[in-house]
């Protein structure tokens, strides 16, 4: 299965639709990590709804970090 990360900057609304597909089966993987540089972002809180790993970075190094430590196959 393919390990998705989804980078968000507002609500979330394209995240919702991707969970919502996963949840479905309608794609062949899991999201399973969430990030955004804005850490009133809604989208973090709806990847947390769904139990989602999800985290405010604003540093570029670090998040590439991150997706690595994820093992994110797919952004």
């Amino acid at each position: 299965m393919v390990r998705i990360a989804v980078l968000v900057s507002g609500g979330g609304t394209n995240l919702q639709a991707l969970i919502d597909a996963a949840l479905e089966n309608k794609i062949d993987g899991e999201i399973v990590f969430v990030a955004s540089n804005r850490m009133k972002a809604y989208g973090l809180e709806r990847a947390r709804n769904h139990n989602i790993k999800a985290e405010c970075i604003k540093d570029q190094n670090l998040l590439i970090s991150r997706l690595k430590e994820e093992k994110i196959d797919l952004i």
